[in-house]
């Protein structure tokens, strides 16, 4: 999540209430979301002459001809199809092209506009899956998108009234200890006590959540009265390691994942397992401290970690994006990145102040930049994990500070090539793995009968280059056919939305709005 300096704030604030001001005068409605481009109709599709992507073995097969049928793939055969001959399908050669299972992002952030902002860059890189790690405390909210909300969407998608990704997981809001709750919201929501927890869970089992996020601040006992109540109710546990919450107690706990690059720069770091004995607090851990964390890794202490959570099936999605912001906050072409013009003015403002912060608190003692080498050392551990057996999703925290929505979950796989996986590796962390996160191997996660025709048609073979899952040449979503001409049309319509004063105010207006967002703003 966006981390605000006293900058942003302020600019935030300056935003925000010439909003308000604005919106008094100006009452908005939601703009259009993007439809299906173009509105054809679900039916019989034939994908001709492209070479499937095995995502278990990383083999490529000879050119072939994939029929799908009502949103699922019903026959691969050989290809050359003669296109008169099959008049009953909508006919598309695929010119050779490499075919994928669409793409997971597993750890991003919906808001009401998401629609407008998001979606339309997703699908337009071949993400189709995304696994939200937010959501709302009560049935509705102006800014978060709750899971009432992202089942609305997903299932628009499926009948093709809307451009959507499917939104496997419906997760709470991120339960950290209760001062985030307002203070007319429903008091268990606060976690005092075990019966809080039972509370919880069925109020959130109500809205149709199925995961409940863990955050920062939530203490060992609140941790435990959660854990034992998901595990009645049924449902997951995944989100932050808290604070003060061991890798074991995530481990007995039950933790279906937990999230981010820092879980081993601290869990193998004997100085940061002190740290962890005192309550967080602001200005905790600086630069220097970062310095002490990284001089006191313990080889031996990571491998027994790492080898006890991979033999309890304990996930870890690294977002190795929200290392990379200070490891380049300093670098011009970084923070002028192009695809900057596909993200809202009031956003742009709040990512460029952090990367200031980032700049400013960045440098230890001795002047060297922490961040580079937090990351450089998070990819060390991301390679280690991986080759000791620890499952992981690949994750970006979109929108956070300069994380691309679609693209950018390119950017962090290309992160995880760089550390040592394989290309095979990195795009099995986004389709096949998170499909059995899910539980969905049957639907989702590789080209094959039966499954979801959720496609994405590449023109280069990712699996010689991570970076060719950027040269998206078709999507299926479906069942609906999105040619290049369409995904650059949904490119087009979110950077107009992106650009819109209505859009912009639109954004401010319902964060101003939203009790939760105003709690997390303040503290």
């Amino acid at each position: 999540m966006l981390r605000f300096t006293l900058r942003a704030v302020l600019v935030l604030c300056c935003f925000l209430v010439l909003s308000g001001a604005l919106l008094l005068q100006l009452p908005l409605s939601d703009p259009p979301a993007p439809r299906p481009v173009p509105l054809a109709q679900q039916g019989r599709l034939i994908l001709d002459n492209v070479r499937i992507l095995d995502t278990d073995s990383g083999d490529v097969s000879p050119p072939q001809a994939i029929w799908l049928e009502e949103g699922k793939i019903s026959r691969i055969s050989a290809a050359s199809i003669a296109a008169d001959s099959v008049p009953d399908y909508q006919y598309q050669d695929g010119a050779g092209a490499f075919v994928i299972p669409g793409l997971w992002d597993s750890h991003t952030h919906s808001m009401q506009l998401s629609p407008q902002i998001h979606h339309p860059f997703f699908l337009a890189n071949g993400v189709t899956y995304l696994r939200d790690m937010s959501g709302c405390m009560i049935e509705h909210d102006t800014f978060q998108a709750c899971a009432a909300d992202r089942q609305r969407w997903q299932q628009e998608a499926q009948a093709g009234q809307r451009s959507s990704p499917f939104y496997p997981q419906q997760s709470s809001f991120a339960l950290n200890g209760g001062s985030e709750v307002p203070a007319d919201f429903p008091a268990f929501l606060r976690l005092q006590s075990e019966a809080d927890a039972s509370a919880l869970t069925a109020h959130y089992q109500g809205l149709g959540v199925n995961n409940l996020k863990t955050y920062e601040l939530l203490s060992s006992e609140q941790y435990q009265w959660l854990s034992r109540a998901a595990a009645r109710a049924g449902m997951t546990l995944a989100g932050h390691q808290p604070w003060q919450v061991t890798l074991n107690e995530l481990i007995a706990g039950g933790q279906r994942s937990v999230e981010h690059g820092r879980v081993f720069l601290f869990e193998c770091s004997a100085i940061a397992m002190t740290l962890k004995q005192q309550p967080m607090r602001a200005g905790l851990i600086n630069a220097d401290v970062w310095r002490q964390i990284i001089d006191s890794q313990d080889p031996a202490l990571c491998q027994g970690k790492m080898a006890r959570m991979a033999a309890a099936g304990l996930w870890w999605s690294p977002t190795l994006l929200t290392l990379q912001l200070g490891a380049r906050a300093s670098d011009a072409a970084f923070r002028q990145d192009a695809r900057l013009a596909q993200v809202p003015w009031g956003l742009r403002q709040l990512w460029q102040a952090d990367a200031d912060g980032m700049m400013q608190r960045g440098q230890d003692q001795r002047g060297h930049s922490v961040h580079q080498d937090l990351l450089a050392l998070a990819q060390q551990q991301l390679y280690q994990a991986v080759n000791l057996g620890v499952p992981i999703i690949a994750g970006t925290d979109s929108p956070d500070s300069f994380v691309f929505s679609g693209s950018g979950l390119i950017d962090e796989l290309q992160l995880y090539v760089e550390a040592g996986l394989t290309p095979l590796q990195a795009l099995q962390s986004a389709t096949l793995w998170p499909a059995q996160y899910a539980g969905r191997l049957n639907s989702a996660g590789s080209v094959d009968v039966g499954k979801d025709a959720n496609l994405v048609l590449l023109s280069a073979n990712p699996l010689e280059d991570i970076g060719a899952l950027r040269q998206v040449q078709g999507l299926v979503l479906a069942g609906y056919w999105y040619d290049k001409n369409d995904l650059d049309a949904l490119q087009w319509f979110g950077t107009k939305q992106a650009a819109s004063m209505r859009l912009n105010l639109q954004l401010a207006w319902s964060a101003l709005r939203s009790a939760p967002f105003r709690m997390q703003f303040a503290d």
